[in-house]
């Protein structure tokens, strides 16, 4: 059975407490500020192949990569699972907490993006720590997460701020060898994480060149999302908001393997991913690359709130122009098939977490405000009779069932559809959708129901009738 025990929970102020107890019970409530503070009990992988089939041979590979780490941890055996519904998803649980963990007398202080990579399976590299006191090669040592975010790099002394202890680890560089260097020049682990508070394989530590070509850790709600749009052959598609990429190069595999019977090529498709810088961008085509789809898939640097052309601009307009990774002024009106609008949020579904500051205004206002402007370049982007998929990484109602009734109102030419493939729990009461419209959306809850093994988040689809 597994165990997923609360680290330090999050606690949100008095209003915020008060906004989403509007939607939840207490109970539910606590549940979901409890489950955000740890990991989800799964860690879920992709599989990158166009080949169903080959979903069996990487299982085995990575379940002997697996087999190792537990040998070498001293762990018991962890197995991999294949999701019976998802044909391209592999899943491995995270056991945890393992709270008799005594800390070693040894420390090392890591930041807060190390120690979220810790609870979810990873091993340290050598630019995540921050401070450690004098240790060498093969000393083990305590892994202490600075929640405040004060500690310098290479800060010698006894670190006395916050900070929070999430297992025992052994060097595999000394103290010198990690501070001797800039960050930027280090690679490689530099402490393995034999006595982890949540127990799963490091996945990301055993991606070897490989490797990577055949798997991409992907959190499930995310991998849903392209099963959901179901991209078809000669389809146009735009990912308005892509880096750094998942969704994209998921939606180019399923693209390449719904077309993998059609004999013409130049029918595949094609993908557009648009974001609004150039490193964003880069990330997404570094990504495009690692999985094998940079054929299809075409990413520029854009504006998604100001992506409709003017019709002057249209007469010109003529997609082989574009250059991949250069700044566009957008596409003609009615030019996709399908979109996924996976916009800006308030990333309040993330886990685990070790603290949250929002602001009402901006997660009830703000927030959502620049969601609705981006779903209207979505809307007037779409054909009729195109798709639409919707979704944040956060449960907050006012970004999504309020955003979904918001558009429902403001666009008669669009409706909710039944989703394909159902994985979440229906919408929330009282925040504008009908009763079969609830039931029409899926949210992912942290700790409750289809959320316990997941990230908080939101899924609608929508069809453009006319």
């Amino acid at each position: 059975m597994l165990k997923c025990n609360t680290l330090i929970p999050i606690n949100f102020s008095k209003e915020i407490n008060d906004y989403f107890l509007n939607y939840y019970t207490i109970n539910q409530w606590e549940e979901i500020c409890s489950s955000l503070s740890i990991p989800p009990c799964m860690t879920y992988i992709r599989i990158l192949s166009q080949n169903e089939n080959d979903r069996d041979n990487i299982s085995i590979i990575l379940q002997e990569i697996i087999n190792e780490q537990c040998k070498s941890k001293e762990w018991d055996d962890i197995k991999i699972i294949k999701h019976e519904i998802l044909p391209d998803v592999l899943y491995i649980p995270i056991y945890g907490p393992f709270n008799d963990i005594i800390p070693c007398n040894k420390e090392i202080i890591v930041d807060k993006s190390t120690g979220t990579s810790i609870l979810r399976g990873a091993d340290i590299f050598a630019p995540g720590v921050l401070a450690a006191r004098p240790v060498e090669v093969g000393e083990n040592v305590a892994v202490m997460v600075d929640i405040d975010g004060n500690c310098r790099r290479g800060y010698l002394k006894n670190y006395t701020g916050k900070k929070l202890f999430v297992g025992n680890g052994k060097m595999l560089m000394s103290r010198h060898e990690i501070f001797s260097s800039n960050p930027s020049e280090l690679s490689g682990i530099g402490v393995l994480m034999t006595q982890p508070l949540y127990r799963t394989p490091s996945i990301s530590t055993s991606l070897s060149s490989h490797l990577s070509s055949l798997i991409f850790l992907q959190n499930k709600p995310s991998i849903l999302v392209g099963h959901l749009l179901n991209p078809q052959p000669g389809d146009n598609i735009i990912d308005m908001c892509a880096s750094p990429g998942g969704k994209t190069t998921h939606i180019a595999s399923l693209l390449l393997r719904n077309s993998s019977c059609n004999s013409d090529k130049s029918s595949d498709g094609i993908i557009i991913a648009t974001d609004r810088s150039k490193q964003k961008v880069d990330k997404i085509n570094q990504n495009a690359v690692r999985c094998g789809v940079k054929r299809l898939v075409k990413s520029f640097v854009l504006d998604a709130t100001k992506s409709i052309l003017s019709d002057n601009e249209v007469i010109n307009f003529n997609l082989k122009d574009l250059k991949c990774g250069d700044q566009i002024k957008g596409f003609p009106k009615e030019f996709f098939d399908r979109i996924l609008l996976d916009p800006p949020c308030s990333n309040l579904g993330q886990r685990p977490n070790f603290s949250i500051n929002v602001k009402l205004s901006d997660i009830t206002i703000t927030i959502p405000d620049y969601q609705k402007k981006l779903f209207t370049s979505a809307y007037k982007l779409l054909k009729p009779n195109g798709v639409l998929v919707y979704s944040t990484c956060t449960f907050n109602p006012a970004e999504n069932e309020q955003v979904i009734s918001w558009a429902l109102k403001n666009f008669p030419g669009l409706s909710l559809i039944e989703p394909e493939i159902k994985l979440g729990d229906p919408g929330l009461v009282g925040t504008g959708l009908n009763e079969t419209q609830r039931f029409m959306v899926q949210r992912f809850d942290p700790g409750i129901n289809s959320g316990y093994d997941t990230i908080g988040f939101f899924i609608a689809k929508l069809k453009k009738i006319h």
